[in-house]
């Protein structure tokens, strides 16, 4: 199995260039995700400065509270409808979408993270990074990256 991500990684640098390394970087050093090959997207990237950062931005950051939404969606589903109900959970698929849950709330970089703020370790605008956006626009850049992984097992399946 072949599996395709994209992430849009904000970042503050002088350039396309050096804000493409600090990415490229950031996924060298990574421990916990790693894949096959990461490329940049310089088309579908923008500095803070360009018409179509602030759409960009926006899109990537909805898709990570779509994916939050769609998990909590399925772990309810699962039956874990109250706070209660986490320590019932089984081991496996139950446990696993809460912990992808948790990633998303507490800024820990994952596959599953669409928009994630290096500088500001977050997948969400922090107060910080808005006044930057807004007083150095030249300074920030969303960077897309499309990377690639190819798995020999296939992935845990929805409880029955």
């Amino acid at each position: 199995m072949i599996l395709l991500i994209e992430h849009d990684l904000l970042v503050s640098g002088l350039d396309m260039e050096t804000c493409s390394g600090h990415v490229l970087s950031f996924f060298d050093k990574s421990q916990l995700v790693r894949y096959d090959s990461v490329e940049i997207d310089p088309k579908s990237s923008a500095q803070g400065s360009e018409p179509r950062f602030v759409e960009l931005l926006n899109r990537a950051i909805n898709t990570n509270k779509e994916i939050l939404e769609e998990l909590l969606v399925t772990i309810k589903d699962e039956g874990c409808s109250k706070l209660d109900d986490i320590l019932k959970l089984p081991q496996g698929f139950q446990s696993k979408m809460l912990h992808t849950i948790s990633h998303l709330l507490d800024g820990f970089f994952g596959v599953d993270s669409r928009f994630f703020d290096i500088d500001e370790i977050s997948h969400w605008i922090t107060e910080n990074r808005q006044n930057e956006i807004n007083t150095n626009p030249e300074q920030c850049w969303l960077i897309r990256v499309k990377a690639k992984s190819v798995y020999g097992q296939g992935f845990e399946t929805k409880s029955r």
